[in-house]
């Protein structure tokens, strides 16, 4: 039996799915998070999670592939948003017409009821002839006895205050995050505070970072060292894999602490208020409300971002929005802007806000020079409530165990060549570093680096590195440059311009050619990276003087 999930954007379709079938799926408060069907059979029930669509008639590719499961679906489960029924209630008609078996399952009453609504769901049940329920238990064991076909409807299914009362009233404290004033203020300091507790000497994430990159690159290093007698072997696991995805895994952390910050404004509805209150400022940059969700979750991975643009309706708003996210800086990215400032700065906290910050007014830059006009917002704003933690720690736990299973696979692999290519020579004799073929291929390369103030051979090959993913360059430069990094104010400055401005990984060239077009991605890559050399080159002489 198949049982899709379906209802309008953001009425709580996947974090349902979830439930039924112990599944980790990404959830968020905005249109568009599910972008493609989604399945898996628990005791014979094959659940989909479909794109979220408010009619049949939909324009976008989500809404047309969440009407086909639909069409062929024995089990319909209409997830409603008791916030928006009305709305929903189209959809659920339209469900009920095509003499599907459906149930209809609904979300967010304790908001409804916060705000002064209700909803009887019995009545409601019997007026469209199929179950009503509010409870995952109780869906499952509907689900299990069978679920009959739903009676024809003729006419409207009106809104009888006998059985529903929206009294969808705001609170003052909402009114405050809706305001077009004080929601980017209120954004701006979570922001500040979010690197505060990062970056800043003392915090948690500083203070954590010290003692994991004491456990694992000192004191893990030299029990290994100290136990392997092989010295190859013991350069090989020391050198190449514990100091450089090692020193990585340190960074966890600081990165622990900016994905706690960007999921609960998420699970607290001040991203989907946010993305209300900006939509017309980000109208004036050629980009909807909408786009501050994908920006926000540039924040995190560039690639994932790029993703929630295919809930766009207009090709070229997407397309220029990902030619915004290009400049975000990823989470990737800020192990790397702390390896290079934190040698010269004490306390990193305000330049690297600084950076993050830059790359947030040059992607709004970059979509503002694209020309066009920004698409219609048409999304379901999220009430402002306490987040479950619950939730937000499942989320956390899912982005740290991403970011762990890269660095011990694919960033350990790279580790592992950088130190065979740093140690042999190329008819394969152990050599000195400098001898060796690496250091003969990345001098050839080094003149495109002399005007950023960058001599060293070993830090460009790590800046060439980040083009397959952003963690090699702090891997390669703890494995390399083992005493740190000295390069002076104007180096440092122009070498984080040119991390800020660079291509992202190859997973965002991916995700990008899939969503806005290979020939599209070229373009963006190609543009992206000469302005990225002639701005640092730039930084560089300015500094300089």
């Amino acid at each position: 039996m198949v049982a899709v999930l379906a209802g309008n954007p953001n009425a709580g379709k996947t974090t349902l799915f979830n439930s039924l079938t112990n599944s980790s799926l990404s959830t968020g408060n905005w249109h568009g998070v599910t972008t493609r069907p989604a399945y898996k059979t628990v005791k014979g029930i094959t659940f989909a999670d479909v794109p979220g669509m408010y009619s049949f008639d939909g324009f976008s590719m989500e809404e047309a592939s969440a009407a086909k499961e639909i069409t062929g679906a024995d089990v319909v489960i209409n997830v409603a948003d008791s916030l928006t029924l009305e709305s929903t209630l189209r959809l659920t008609r339209r469900i009920i017409s095509m003499n599907k078996s459906t149930v209809v399952y609904i979300t967010k009453l304790k908001q409804l009821r916060l705000r002064g609504g209700w909803l009887n769901t019995d009545l409601l049940s019997r007026m469209l002839g199929v179950p009503v329920v509010t409870d995952v238990k109780e869906l499952k064991k509907i689900l299990k006895n069978g679920v009959p076909p739903a009676a024809k409807q003729d006419g409207k299914i009106p809104l009888d205050k006998a059985y529903y009362a929206g009294n969808c009233s705001l609170h003052r404290a909402e009114k405050v995050f809706y305001n077009p004033v004080f929601a980017p203020i209120i954004f701006v300091l979570a922001v500040l505070l979010m690197f505060f507790f990062a970056f800043y000497k003392g915090m948690p994430g500083e203070f954590l970072k010290g003692l994991c990159e004491d456990l694992i690159c000192i004191k893990f290093k030299n029990l290994l060292a100290a136990n392997i007698t092989n010295a190859v072997l013991c350069s090989l696991v020391c050198d190449g894999i514990i100091s450089g995805a090692g020193g990585v895994l340190s960074f966890i952390p600081q990165l622990a602490v900016l994905y706690i910050f960007l999921i609960l404004l998420d699970e607290s509805g001040i991203m989907s208020a946010l993305s209300f209150a900006t939509d017309g400022i980000f109208q004036k940059v050629n980009l909807s409300g909408r786009a501050v969700f994908s920006l926000v979750s540039g924040f995190g991975c560039t690639a994932a971002a790029i993703i929630t643009t295919r809930g766009f309706t207009a090709k070229d708003a997407q397309k220029r929005t990902v030619a915004a996210l290009a400049y975000i800086p990823c989470g990737a990215k800020l192990p790397v802007f702390l390896t290079f400032l934190s040698p010269l700065f004490a306390n990193p906290f305000p330049v690297i806000s600084a950076f993050y910050f830059a790359g947030i007014a040059i992607s709004l830059l970059v979509s503002k020079l694209c020309g066009g006009r920004g698409e219609e917002l048409l999304s379901e704003v999220t009430p402002i409530g306490f987040p479950s933690l619950k939730r937000a720690s499942i989320k956390l736990c899912f982005y740290l165990k991403g970011f762990i299973i890269k660095v011990v696979t694919a960033v350990m692999l790279f580790c592992i060549i950088s130190w065979f290519l740093s140690s042999f020579t190329f008819t394969l004799s152990p050599c000195a570093a400098q001898d060796s073929m690496l250091a003969q291929i990345s001098r050839a390369l080094l003149p495109l680096f002399y005007p950023m103030g960058i001599t060293d051979w070993r830090i460009a090959y790590a800046l060439i590195t980040g083009f397959a993913a952003k963690e090699n360059i702090a891997a390669t430069i703890s494995q390399l440059l083992p005493e740190g990094l000295t390069l002076n104010l104007a180096a440092t400055v122009a070498a984080s311009t040119f991390l800020l401005l660079c291509p992202a990984c190859i997973s965002a060239f991916s995700a990008s050619c899939k969503e806005a077009g290979v020939l599209t991605t070229i373009k963006i890559f190609g543009v992206q990276l000469i302005v990225a050399f002639i701005c640092s080159y730039a930084v560089h002489f300015v500094f300089s003087l």
